[in-house]
């Protein structure tokens, strides 16, 4: 392998707007294998500067007063040359000789660094939010001492005593495989009339959860989910920009319904019980 790699790139719009430089394949050689700092100048500077390289993404973070400096754009070519030791950029009106890899529609925002309990914590902290902002006051929200029950959020309107019990589920890729898949636990699930299952996608593109919001009963787990072979249930849904066309699209609703739709059912039982 040569000690030297020129290439050039053509910018894409979230280059400039997370201020990352993305590297190809033929120049990794000779950047750091694993998570690490890599020198970068612009050319005709002579203080190059320290900046964090993502190994697992092959990404140059922190560029965005390079960009400034150098004045690009979106679509604007950048040559850049890559050696072990420095990493040198300028710009060059000439025609791009490289294939790029990455597109403008694929996600950049990257939550691998979130473990489980963190996305889960997120998902739930988004749907006590909804409630209390959507309804008003009128319902409120309460949170089990012990989390392994299945059972994540409890829901009760004022001055009635029949709660609402809600699993959360939050998926952090379902845009980049356009499919939500939920795995319940079943050793903990049991089916009831006022048991049900909240399912949130993460939009990478605006930093927020998407606003339709899957809202399914307990009792329709069993009929629509798949029986895995150690007695767990799988909800596979195919989705296309955020939204199912399969049999799941009735259970989708908006962050209003879903207030909505937990004060009808609260009331209904309510008045059963009475």
């Amino acid at each position: 392998m040569s000690n030297t790699i020129t290439y050039q790139r053509k910018l894409i719009e979230v280059e400039t707007r997370l201020g990352f430089l993305y590297v190809p394949a033929k120049a990794r050689g000779l950047l750091p294998s694993q998570n690490g700092e890599v020198m970068v100048l612009l050319k005709n500077s002579t203080n190059p500067q320290i900046k964090k390289y993502n190994a697992d993404h092959n990404r140059i973070f922190g560029m965005t007063a390079f960009y400034n400096e150098l004045g690009v754009k979106e679509r604007d070519i950048l040559t850049v040359e890559v050696t072990q030791q420095l990493i040198t950029i300028s710009t060059k009106e000439v025609e791009v000789i490289e294939d790029s890899e990455e597109n403008n529609q694929e996600d950049f925002i990257d939550t691998s660094g979130l473990s489980a309990q963190s996305k889960g914590n997120i998902g739930e902290d988004r749907v006590k939010e909804i409630i209390l902002l959507y309804s008003q006051g009128l319902l409120n929200v309460f949170k089990p001492v012990i989390d392994e029950r299945g059972i994540d959020l409890i829901v009760l309107k004022e001055k009635i005593y029949n709660p609402i019990y809600i699993q959360v589920k939050t998926r952090f890729n379902v845009h980049k495989r356009n499919r939500m898949i939920l795995n319940i636990n079943g050793n903990t699930f049991k089916e009831h009339h006022s048991y049900y299952i909240v399912g949130l996608s993460f939009n990478p593109t605006k930093m927020e959860m998407d606003e339709e919001i899957l809202f399914l009963p307990s009792k329709d787990v069993t009929k629509l989910a798949s029986s895995l072979s150690n007695g767990d249930y799988r909800i596979t849904i195919s989705m296309a920009s955020g939204k199912t066309t399969g049999k799941y699209k009735k259970y989708f609703v908006s962050k209003e319904e879903l207030v909505n739709k937990l004060i009808e059912r609260i009331d209904l039982v309510n008045e059963i019980v009475n």
